[in-house]
């Protein structure tokens, strides 16, 4: 599949994503907090910053360069619009919040996170759709060919997904329930999407490269 092509699919996707979460996040009255001892627990390390950050970068890699066969890419588009849809739902019907804390940047990871919490405010917390995203991403590198060529990359994305899930915690934007839930779909969304390309044959199915045995 050309790359071209590819990117242009998940630049549509990322925009179409980002217009709607932000819009939900405007319109919605947030209603409730998962804060635990757990959640005060763990202590704000602005350090983790970067690593929440690296989200969109690595997701564009990942789907353009990484992917091969158009049945994985296919696999892999509607697992994330599958999750988009879930998280949607839940944003809406089910508004929650984190309670910020309070400081004055010292440095530039600060700063950084100063920057984030302005941008992306305490609402749309469950479930994670940084982690939800992050393990998606991990689970297409676990079936796609490169990685059979190179099984360090699974090894590369298991820790980076692991990094972001400790990353949204790290800098308090989000609770150990929305890390779980996070997970939860994304893996329920990719694996039934999978199950659902092999069993029903789906419309772009006849039209994919099966050569690819991704």
């Amino acid at each position: 599949m050309p790359i071209v092509r590819k990117a242009n699919y998940v630049l549509l996707f990322g925009v179409i994503n980002l217009f709607t979460y932000f819009l939900i996040q405007d319109c919605v009255t947030h209603k409730y907090n998962f804060l635990t001892d757990v959640d005060k627990a763990i202590p704000f390390m602005p350090e983790f910053v970067w690593i929440y950050h690296s989200l969109l970068p690595v997701i564009g890699v990942t789907m353009v360069l990484l992917v091969r066969s158009k049945k994985l890419f296919f696999n892999a588009m509607w697992a994330c619009v599958a999750t988009t849809l879930i998280l949607h739902f839940f944003y809406v019907t089910f508004p929650s919040f984190y309670p910020r804390p309070l400081f004055v940047p010292q440095d530039l990871s600060e700063v950084l996170v100063q920057f984030s919490y302005e941008i992306d405010n305490s609402s749309n917390t469950f479930p994670s759709g940084h982690v939800a995203f992050a393990w998606i991403m991990f689970w297409i590198a676990k079936h796609s060919e490169r990685s059979r060529e190179a099984p360090v990359l699974i090894d590369f994305y298991k820790l980076w997904a692991i990094a972001i899930s400790i990353s949204t915690l790290a800098i308090k934007m989000h609770y150990v329930i929305d890390v779980i839930g996070g997970f939860i779909v994304a893996s329920s969304c990719f694996f039934i999407v999978r199950e659902l390309i092999k069993k029903y044959n789906w419309y772009a199915m006849s039209r994919l490269d099966t050569s690819a045995s991704e």
